[in-house]
């Protein structure tokens, strides 16, 4: 039986039979070149250029996808594969506010091998078995791939069904199948998708998760979505933490300030510093600074904003678990987070505006001389920029403890979600392939 009889027969046995349009055209799955745009229905694969790629650098072919009933459109992140090569996950999500099933067991997928211009072809790996994995409540599902030998290199079809259609597109109705040229009868009748990946190509990036004897999706998760972000918020902490002690050396200067900065004799005496900024520093040296060019930053405090967290997070990372650290024994991570909500707000500001700024001689700078007495300008000069860098700093260190930290707290959130709320359809009736 050749090539043609064997997927006509695929197509048959699985719904998956094209109509007669299609049948003229010798593709299976409906694909139909015009003008130079190779089009296929139910997939975001438009853009994909023929002949400007290569078997052996390109691994994936189209990163969107929109499904041909319910029109939902989702990303395609990347094709990722372990060291050996006999393993590969296709990741995909879908935008935050779209439905769709968290039961992995409500999915199925074909495969079949394809070529760089999307003529269909047998698979040419052996022994490839399939797994669909929903990663909790986040929107990302993924096929993980697994091969008796390393992935040949050859660009292969991924048909995803979604066997629960939990949105609706009225255009499902009103379209129907009139691009049946481009499209087989499968995707009026069920919501599907389509990736052309090549798992054996060169720009397959490697993960940690599939040199794993067992698949963990929450390792998955990780390496493919959460590292880059956890990466962006280390780095904003590393920033904040030079502005803080660049603000630090400026509270510093400005009080070393008061003492040579006089006006007829006069000059003012040190406020009181607010608790937040009192015995404050930053210890370590930044990127720049370090002869390995390795940032040891690090805030040094007694004092903890309301609704701020006190973390050594260059000693961990995000799959290892920063809430672990935080959180105390016999405690959620959830009753936690919900406390640390109604700390109530900073009141460096507060303490800042209400500072008494007295002279040596015992009066008040604020209240007993005018604003626009210019003979005291260089005090209240002096006044102003302390008063100020004490802002700044204040301002800083709230963002550091409260904003970025807690943005690193909430990956942890996440992978948690995907921790307990995973499911996996492993049945053999998942994957079907063409060979």
């Amino acid at each position: 039986m050749g090539i043609k009889d064997k997927a006509k027969a695929f197509g048959k046995k699985f719904k998956l039979d094209s109509h007669h349009a299609i049948e003229r055209f010798g593709v299976f799955f409906g694909i139909f070149a015009l003008m130079g745009t190779i089009v296929i229905a139910g997939s975001g694969a438009a853009a994909i250029k023929a002949g400007s790629d290569t078997l052996s650098h390109t691994a994936l072919y189209n990163t969107e996808f929109t499904s041909s009933k319910t029109q939902l459109k989702g990303d395609v992140d990347g094709i990722y594969t372990n060291k050996a090569g006999d393993r590969a996950l296709v990741m995909m999500h879908f935008g935050t506010k779209v439905s769709i099933s968290y039961n992995a067991a409500d999915y199925q997928a074909f495969l079949l091998g394809s070529d760089t211009d999307l003529s269909t072809k047998t698979v040419k790996t052996g022994g490839i078995r399939g797994t669909f994995h929903v990663f909790g409540s986040t929107g990302y599902v993924g096929v993980l791939l697994e091969a008796d030998e390393p992935f040949d290199r050859q660009v292969l079809n991924l048909t995803i069904r979604a066997n629960a259609e939990l949105s609706y597109d009225e255009r499902q109705q009103a379209t129907g199948n009139t691009d049946e040229a481009v499209r087989d009868s499968s995707f009026s009748k069920y919501d599907q998708w389509r990736v052309f990946f090549n798992p054996g190509a060169d720009g397959a990036e490697k993960i940690p998760a599939l040199e794993a004897m067992n698949f963990d999706p929450a390792r998955a998760y990780y390496d493919v979505v959460l590292k880059a972000e956890e990466a962006k918020t280390r780095e904003k902490l590393d920033q904040k933490l030079l502005a803080m002690r660049t603000n630090l050396a400026q509270i510093q200067s400005y009080t070393s300030d008061l003492q040579t900065t006089k006006v007829d004799g006069l000059f003012l005496r040190p406020p009181s510093v607010p608790t937040t900024v009192a015995g404050d520093e930053i210890s370590g040296a930044s990127a720049a600074e370090a002869e390995n060019g390795v940032s040891t930053l690090a805030l040094e405090t007694d004092h903890t904003v309301p609704g701020g967290f006190d973390l050594n997070w260059r000693a961990g990372n995000v799959y290892d678990g920063y809430l672990d650290v935080l959180v105390p024994s016999g405690q959620g991570y959830v009753e936690f987070l919900a406390a640390k909500r109604q700390e109530g707000s900073d009141a460096t500001s507060q303490q800042i505006s209400s500072m008494k700024w007295i002279l040596s001689d015992g009066s008040d700078l604020k209240n007993d001389y005018q604003s626009s007495d210019v003979t005291m300008r260089p005090l209240t000069n002096v006044m102003h920029n302390l008063s100020q860098a004490y802002q700044d700093y204040g301002k800083s260190k709230s963002e550091y403890q409260s904003t970025l930290l807690l943005d690193l707290l909430r990956l942890d959130v996440q992978l948690r979600d995907v921790q307990s709320n995973s499911t996996v359809n492993e049945t053999k009736d998942f994957l079907k392939t063409l060979y």
